[in-house]
Order: C-alpha cells, then sequence, then structure tokens
C-alpha cells in the first residue's frame, strides 16, 4: 500500500466498478482512506455482472479486487444510497467521487416491447452472472452493434439457445463493437443481420416474432456514421426471446436536487463542491479501461482540492507521458507482436472458460522499450560532442557550466527520457 499520509483525508466513493475501484486504488496508494458504497453484494460493477466470465475469469477479477482491498479500503457492499444518503457523505467526508456508471437503459419503443422474453441484455448478463439457468431455448435475436450486444448473444449461445441472431441497423463497418469480439461471435456460430429495425414484436403473452424493416443509409449524423433511414419493406423473424442492446446513458436522476456535473466537478446550486464524477458518469464513454483512467483522475481532483500536502506522496514523474515521436526506434530490433491463442470456436460454447488463453508474457515483455524510463545505455554520454555527461551513481549528470545546449543528447536518447526547457 502507499505510505500513510500524515494527515489522512477521508474520500467516499459511490459504484464499485472500474471507475470507482481505480479512484479507490489511487486514493488509497497516496497514503489516504477510500470507502466504496455498492449496491450489490460484492464489488466489481460492470466487469462483475455485465462482462461474462469466458472474457474475464472471475479469478482474475476477485485477484484484483482483493489486492486494491488490500491497500487498505474499505467496502461496504449490499448499500443502496438515495440522494439524502448521496448529500450525507458529501457532508460526512472530505470529498465525495460519483462513480454509477451507465444506468439508463434505451427501451425498445414498438408495439409488443412488454411482452413476456423480452428483456433488457445487461438484465440478463446480470442474472447469468449470478449463476443458474436464465431459461433461453430455441432462437435468440438480439437488438444492438455494440460489445454489450455481442456478450448477449454468445452468451445466449452458453446458455442453451440453438440459435442467435444479431440485428443491428447500420452496417458491419459501422458497428461499434470491438472488431475482434465481433469475429469472435461468428466463429462461435452467432448470424448476423444487417441494416434491420424493429417496428414491432408479435405473441400472444409472450413474445414469437419479430419484425424487422429494412433500412437505408443515409447521410451521417453527429456521430459521423451514416443515419439509418427506414423503409417501407419489412420482414417477420420468428423467435423465443429478443434480448435488448440499443445503448445505454448516464442516469443524472440519481444526483440530488440541484446537483450538476461540469467537466467531472460536481455544482450544487452553480457552485463548486467537493463532489467528483468519475468514469461512465462523468464522460458517457462506455469502456472499462476509459472508466478506470478516469477514476485516478477523480481522485486525484478530489485531493488536490483538498490542499496541496494532500499529494504529497505523488510522483511527478507519473503524469509524464512520452510520444512515440519522441522514441528512436532505430535503436531496437524489431520483434513482431506474441500471438494471442484461443480456445475451439465450436468446444468454448458449452462453458464459460476463458476464451483468449494469453500470449507467451516473456516473449512480449521482449519487446517492451520502456518508455520514458532511462536504462542506463549510455547513448547520451557516447553522443555528447563535449563530454559534459557523466554517470553518477544512478544516473547521470551534466555540466551544466560547459554544456552548449545542442540538444543531440535529447535526439539521441532512445527511449525519450531527456528533455529540453527554455527558461
Amino acid at each position: 500500500g502507499g505510505v500513510k499520509a500524515a494527515a489522512a483525508r477521508r474520500i467516499a466513493i459511490v459504484g464499485g466498478g472500474p471507475a470507482g475501484l481505480s479512484a479507490a486504488y489511487a486514493v488509497a496508494r497516496l497514503g489516504h482512506d477510500a470507502t466504496i458504497f455498492e449496491r450489490e453484494p460484492s464489488l466489481g460493477g460492470i466487469l462483475r455482472t455485465g462482462i461474462p466470465s469466458y472474457r474475464l475469469p472471475r479469478d482474475v477479477l476477485d485477484a484484483e479486487v482483493a489486492a486494491i482491498v488490500g491497500l487498505g479500503v474499505e467496502a461496504r457492499c449490499g448499500v443502496t444510497l438515495d440522494r439524502a444518503g448521496m448529500v450525507d457523505l458529501a457532508e460526512g467526508y472530505d470529498a465525495l467521487v460519483i462513480a454509477t456508471g451507465l444506468q439508463k437503459l434505451r427501451a425498445l419503443a414498438t408495439p409488443g416491447a412488454e411482452l413476456a422474453g423480452v428483456e433488457q441484455g445487461i438484465a440478463f448478463l446480470h442474472r447469468q452472472s449470478a449463476g443458474g439457468d436464465v431459461g433461453l431455448r430455441g432462437h435468440v435475436l438480439v437488438l444492438g452493434g455494440g460489445n454489450t450486444a455481442l456478450d448477449c448473444a454468445r452468451s445466449a449461445l452458453r446458455a442453451g439457445a440453438e440459435r442467435v441472431t444479431i440485428a443491428y441497423r447500420r452496417t458491419r463497418k459501422e458497428m461499434p463493437a470491438i472488431a475482434l469480439e465481433v469475429e469472435e461471435a461468428v466463429d462461435e456460430g452467432v448470424e448476423l443481420l444487417f441494416q434491420r429495425q424493429p417496428v414491432a414484436v408479435h405473441g400472444g403473452g409472450r413474445v414469437e416474432a419479430i419484425e424487422l424493416a429494412e433500412v437505408e443509409m443515409g447521410e451521417p449524423d453527429e456521430s459521423g456514421r451514416r443515419r439509418p433511414v427506414v423503409s417501407d419493406r419489412s420482414a417477420r423473424f420468428e423467435c423465443d426471446a429478443v434480448l435488448l442492446a440499443l445503448g445505454q446513458s448516464a442516469d443524472h436522476a440519481l444526483l440530488p436536487d440541484g446537483w450538476t456535473i461540469e467537466g467531472g466537478r460536481v455544482h450544487r446550486e452553480g457552485s463548486p463542491i467537493s463532489v467528483f464524477a468519475a468514469g461512465d458518469l462523468a464522460t458517457g464513454d462506455g469502456t472499462v479501461s476509459h472508466a478506470i483512467g478516469d477514476g485516478r483522475r477523480a481522485a486525484l481532483r478530489a485531493l488536490e482540492g483538498l490542499g496541496e500536502d494532500a499529494l504529497r506522496n505523488r510522483s511527478a514523474a507519473t503524469e509524464t507521458t512520452v510520444a512515440v515521436d519522441q522514441l528512436r526506434l532505430d535503436y531496437f530490433v524489431h520483434l513482431p507482436a506474441a500471438i494471442e491463442t484461443h480456445a475451439d470456436p465450436v468446444e468454448r460454447t458449452r462453458h464459460y472458460g476463458e476464451v483468449n488463453q494469453g500470449i507467451d508474457a516473456p516473449a512480449e515483455a521482449a519487446r517492451c522499450i520502456s518508455c520514458g524510463r532511462c536504462t542506463h545505455c549510455d547513448t547520451c554520454l557516447v553522443f555528447c560532442p563535449d563530454g559534459v555527461i557523466y554517470r553518477d551513481g544512478s544516473g547521470y549528470e551534466i555540466d551544466q557550466e560547459y554544456c552548449k545546449g545542442c540538444g543531440i543528447c535529447v535526439l539521441e536518447c532512445p527511449r525519450g527520457c531527456m528533455e529540453m526547457k527554455t527558461l
């Protein structure tokens, strides 16, 4: 864990998903006290309830969560907070980070959407993650083109569906899902149906078929993708269940009255308070990696607002990012990327074992350039035309009196460790 700060601050975090866990990790590493409030019985959020175990094995997730809690993070699970509870946390802690993710699900606005067998995909994935029979049989039709749609389709196969079809209103090229996930789904037998929009769900109490209209692609919309234009031509597809993966958004109704989010900072009646939004609630991005990064940034913003000494344990070096154009790649041996192995497509749909079985870690590690990190290669020392760079213990020193500022050392540094500044 981090070195305990002399005056440890108390930070409350609402939400134990990727952003909340990342925020707690950053707070604890800097020597402060983090408490996570999570409504589910266990930490993990969408990592546990929305990402299937064949993509993220539960033992891996449990180990990561345990490592974070092991830093001294307090976890209060099974706690549902209302607006008054949020206010109490804001007043009872030095700072509050809200990381509740994307809670609002887009519904299906067609006749028959209320029939039994029509279900939000996130709810299905949640039920499946809890174990037991989720009751899927026959033909399952998934609506949507994002990663949630892919997860629903592949999980439906593993849950016992005999046939699974994804219907998406745009083309395959415009699917927001990760391309590799699409390929893996097709390999497993998932059918893809493009340029189709639902116009009605049919059935006598329970879904029996869905009517999909053909879609023509129009001019680009605000997302840059071509706008789908629904035609008057449609076809009926028999199915036994419909899973909805039509998109999610942040639910700002969870916030107390008068609270608004502006640039990741929460304002009350127009004035900033020591409350911060993190992850998808702040950005709406919808990816785990971005949520993790934003969770850390929210934690640092919260601590920065509490005074300079709150960040005393923070290393400035962690904020330096070396760009590709700062690297001198000619100094390195170009090695091919390690090949990731995958479980057999037919066999893997019979269980929930991990699909991507990893890479040769030592081989991949050998490709690491150590960007921005000095490895004492002596390149700067060798290329200095005036010999003013010399080794000093564990690093290098520059004789500033005789250095003429030619910049050759900076230009030749293989890993972009050196920089010149105009004072």
